[in-house]
């Protein structure tokens, strides 16, 4: 990896570690002071279709400067963080504003990420890249419980603003020490285009049809461990060690697409997440824990290669930076569209994990990844 691709990933370190310590507490809140999974699908809604705003935000402020999304995304999350510790126990009443502030810090920083990722990277370097940021995603999970719980233990929920603040230091003095990438275009969503190639489409198919895969792991995983680690305690161990876990299968994923074709890795990843999902169809504590480990190993082996291949196919498909930059636009909103349905049928049918809906979901979310795989293939 060059020189800038490490200072990407070293980015994407800090500003995991930094969103993991805002929404900790902000998914605490909504849980525990929230009747119902409401303001969670609340939140969930608005913060995806802010995230597709200023995603296009992002592009017209890089017309005079990229670095200054990564200074307005951390500025985002800080007000969030301020709004629940003020808020506390009230905060689900204010689910929709978190939402468009926590949107709005994804949609900036992404834009950044997205646009390296596609513009930068050769396509036999984006799976590497691909599972560095799972890596050090996984890592803020590990490292984030551990310092908070010792900051709030020892000093107070309030001395969490600093290093918040620290955190932003750190990401502006690495965000000056980038190449200043002024982007000269804004996104020009070609549809004609888009539509008319075959590959692309099947590409674009896969952000509708496995985009609320990724959505139900998240809430199954709040559901169930809830219910089966009766502690905080347990919870964190719990946690730590399927990040741990994760890591390893990234790193494994790494070694092993040197010497094997991709198409057989992703292959083992689809069949991983299909099977982890079958689990929860009879739920206990031991089938949770396998669930935990196969979908880390589905997520290594698929999504984010999946991920990888849906972002380079911007620029394979783009003749220009124009329909490139459209090309990543039309994406992101295609993975706003999806997510929304999926919390949108949460907030209307979603009771508990006995509910039809859920029971849907676990059907539809087995057949999604070997779906996928099948579409994706002759991108592999």
């Amino acid at each position: 990896m060059d020189k800038n691709t490490k200072k990407m990933i070293l980015m994407e370190l800090i500003f995991s570690i930094f969103k993991s310590f805002v929404l900790i507490f902000v998914n605490i809140y909504l849980w525990k002071t929230g009747k119902s999974i409401k303001a969670v699908a609340i939140f969930n809604i608005f913060n995806y279709i802010a995230a597709f705003i200023s995603f296009y935000i992002g592009n017209v402020i890089a017309l005079k400067s990229s670095k200054l999304n990564y200074l307005l995304s951390s500025s985002f999350f800080i007000m969030l963080f301020a709004i629940t510790a003020i808020m506390g126990d009230e905060i689900s009443k204010y689910a929709v504003l978190i939402g468009i502030l926590g949107g709005f810090g994804d949609g900036l920083f992404y834009f950044n990420l997205n646009f390296f990722q596609a513009s930068e990277l050769k396509r036999n370097q984006v799976d590497s890249f691909m599972s560095a940021v799972g890596i050090v995603s996984k890592l803020s999970s590990i490292i984030t419980p551990i310092i908070s719980g010792l900051i709030i233990e020892k000093f107070g929920f309030a001395h969490m603003t600093y290093v918040l603040i620290g955190l932003l230091i750190l990401q502006i003095i690495n965000a000056i020490s980038l190449p200043n990438r002024k982007i000269e275009y804004l996104a020009k969503v070609n549809l004609k285009k888009i539509f008319k190639e075959k590959d692309y489409k099947k590409v674009l198919s896969t952000h509708l049809i496995h985009t609320p895969f990724g959505q139900f792991i998240i809430m199954a995983n709040s559901v169930f461990l809830y219910s089966f680690a009766k502690s905080e305690s347990l919870m964190g161990v719990l946690n730590s060690a399927f990040a741990v876990s994760a890591i390893l299968f990234y790193y494994i994923y790494m070694k092993m697409q040197r010497r094997y074709p991709r198409k057989k890795l992703m292959m083992v990843g689809a069949v991983a997440l299909a099977s982890s999902v079958s689990l929860l169809f009879k739920p206990s504590f031991m089938t949770f824990v396998l669930f935990s480990m196969t979908i880390s190993m589905g997520d290594a082996f698929f999504n984010k290669p999946l991920t990888g291949i849906q972002v380079y196919s911007a620029k394979k498909y783009g003749s220009n930076d124009e329909e490139l930059l459209g090309n990543l636009v039309f994406r992101v909103s295609l993975l706003t569209i999806s997510r929304s349905i999926f919390y949108i049928l949460i907030l209307l049918f979603y009771v508990d994990s006995s509910s039809f809906i859920f029971k849907a979901l676990l059907v539809y979310n087995i057949l999604s990844p070997i779906l996928s795989y099948t579409l994706i293939r002759e991108e592999m």
